[in-house]
C-alpha cells in the first residue's frame, strides 16, 4: 500500500487513479492518449479559448454520457451533434428513451 505525505492524494498521487490506469488495456490507453494530445493542441492559453471541431466534442460528450451524464443535461448544439454523428435515435445507443432527452425519465413497473 502507498504512504502518502500529510494524507495528500491527488491527481497525481491518487490509488484510484493508478488502479484505473491499471485496468485499462493499451489500446484504450493510447486511444485516450491520442484524444488528450488532439484537445490540448486545440486550447489557447492565452486567450482561454477552445477551438475544437465536431470530432473532438462528439468525443467528449460520447465519454460524458457513458460515464453517467444524462442527455437531459446536454444542450440542444449537443443534442444536434450527437444526432448528427449517430442519427435520429442516438440515445438509444446508451441505453436511453427519447423521453430522457428532456428530463430523467423511469419506468413505473
Amino acid at each position: 500500500m502507498q504512504e502518502f505525505k500529510n494524507n495528500e492524494i491527488d491527481l497525481f498521487n491518487n490509488p484510484m487513479v493508478d488502479s484505473a490506469r491499471k485496468a485499462m488495456t493499451p489500446e484504450h490507453i493510447e486511444e485516450l492518449k491520442l484524444k488528450g494530445e488532439s484537445l490540448y493542441k486545440n486550447i489557447d492559453f492565452e486567450n482561454g479559448t477552445i477551438d475544437h471541431d465536431i470530432e473532438d466534442s462528439f468525443f467528449v460528450l460520447t465519454e460524458e454520457i457513458k460515464s453517467g451524464l444524462h442527455p437531459s443535461f446536454l444542450t440542444e448544439n449537443e443534442k444536434s451533434i450527437m444526432k448528427e454523428k449517430l442519427g435520429d435515435k442516438w440515445y438509444e445507443k446508451f441505453g436511453y428513451s427519447v423521453e430522457d432527452l428532456q428530463e430523467i425519465f423511469t419506468l413505473n413497473l
